[in-house]
């Protein structure tokens, strides 16, 4: 007897001692949880989860939003709309939660949206029809930079990173010929250099190295390093010799031949290597703006040969002009592994919006139906059905810009509590 009143009075102890300490818990203000544990859970998170569990407080927005470095060079995929160039707000639309919102543009007034650099802008103003004004705006941060006005002859603009980095490039791709300019902080003038050859279609930065694709099939490779160097040795001449950067071109060979006709090719830098991505336009009579069909290439360096990608693995592709990018699937933690994301690309790759005016009202004078029609679309490789894809662009319209929205600008202006 005596032995179970003990356990008894055991039982009730440790079940008052219980009751208090649930007690102790109810009563924990999470909000004041440390800021060291807070990144330690966020940096087991993927980003949509790191988005919601920072909704839950003030506190743990700020601390999401100021103190991961691991997120620090991450934002949210989304679009910038065209044809609005004449208004102070932009239309934007997130892609991972589907969120639209108008963001206030004053300084590209006038201006058409060229091209991003991550949550840079690429704006261009062409007042005189011969030439261009061409500035990089970071919307969020208000920081912007003027370029030097330079021959409205280029249809593709490539930056080495982001502007503050040490060792900046900017590159200009000719539209007719095989010239590419350059420009880097200090310099008064774009340096040109005119090569022999077709012209270039697309080209990225990847590994200190800008990589072009020309129409035979030829990729060029240009050290960074050297044109940092050729332009820093003189700034204010325009005219320059291929002989003072180091350049190097490969025929890259490939399974498949296709011919340039009808099918739009983008380089994209994805996970340490370099892509090309087809796009297959229809080719019947009268199907404007019809996307029928991608195809992916992964570079061997050293073989200087594509090789066909059937699954994307952990990758999600955003296409678009002077705007493509590669995002980890897990990392964003959202189901869109093996999709390419693409916006309403016109299928020849030397046109820009300047040039677009005759878009205006296409459908109406050509008297077709424009109902229905996208500003952008998703494409599933490897998909079964995508023998029956088809994907019709906006006749009247030129294609939206991919950027990537900063997270510190996202907490602050789209969580609330």
């Amino acid at each position: 007897m005596e032995a179970r009143r003990k356990r008894n009075r055991r039982q009730k102890q440790q079940k008052h001692l219980n009751q208090e300490n649930d007690e102790e818990l109810i009563s924990v203000d999470w909000a004041e949880l440390p800021k060291v544990i807070l990144v330690i859970i966020f940096e087991r998170l993927s980003l949509v989860d790191c988005i919601s569990v920072s909704n839950v407080c003030k506190p743990w927005r700020n601390a999401f939003s100021q103190e991961l470095s691991c997120w620090k060079n991450s934002g949210i995929p989304s679009l910038l709309l065209s044809g609005q160039k004449d208004r102070e707000k932009r239309t934007c639309i997130s892609m991972l939660e589907k969120r639209a919102w108008e963001m206030e543009l004053p300084e590209a007034h006038g201006k058409y949206c060229w091209g991003s650099f991550q949550d840079w802008l690429i704006l261009v103003s062409n007042s005189d029809y011969l030439s261009v004004e061409i500035s990089l705006l970071n919307p969020f941060t208000r920081n912007k930079i003027n370029l030097p006005r330079t021959w409205d002859f280029y249809h593709k603009i490539v930056l080495s990173g982001i502007p503050s980095q040490k060792n900046f490039i900017c590159m200009l791709v000719h539209n007719q010929h095989r010239e590419i300019a350059f420009w880097v902080p200090g310099a008064q003038l774009w340096r040109e250099f005119k090569l022999v050859g077709e012209p270039f279609e697309d080209a990225i930065f990847y590994m200190e190295r800008f990589y072009l694709l020309s129409k035979d099939n030829e990729i060029c490779q240009i050290d960074a390093a050297s044109i940092f160097a050729a332009i820093s040795r003189d700034n204010t001449s325009a005219d320059a010799s291929v002989s003072e950067i180091k350049i190097q071109c490969h025929k890259v060979s490939m399974s498949e031949n296709h011919t340039n006709d009808k099918v739009l090719r983008y380089l994209v830098e994805s996970c340490g290597e370099v892509l090309l991505v087809c796009r297959f336009f229809s080719s019947n009579p009268g199907a404007i703006l019809e996307t029928r069909n991608f195809e992916v290439y992964v570079l061997d360096v050293e073989q200087m040969s594509w090789e066909r990608v059937e699954h994307l693995r952990d990758r999600v592709l955003f296409l678009g002009k002077c705007s493509s990018r590669s995002f980890s699937v897990r990392e964003l933690g959202v189901p869109m592994t093996n999709r390419i994301y693409f916006s309403n690309d016109n299928a020849a790759p030397w046109w820009n919006e300047w040039d677009s005016g005759h878009l205006q009202g296409m459908s109406s004078r050509m008297r077709l139906d424009n109902s229905g029609r996208k500003h952008w679309g998703i494409f599933w490789l490897g998909n079964k059905d995508n023998h029956n894809y088809c994907f019709r662009g906006d006749r009247d319209n030129w294609g939206p810009i991919w950027f990537t929205a900063p997270l510190w600008w996202y907490c602050h202006n789209f969580l609330t509590n």
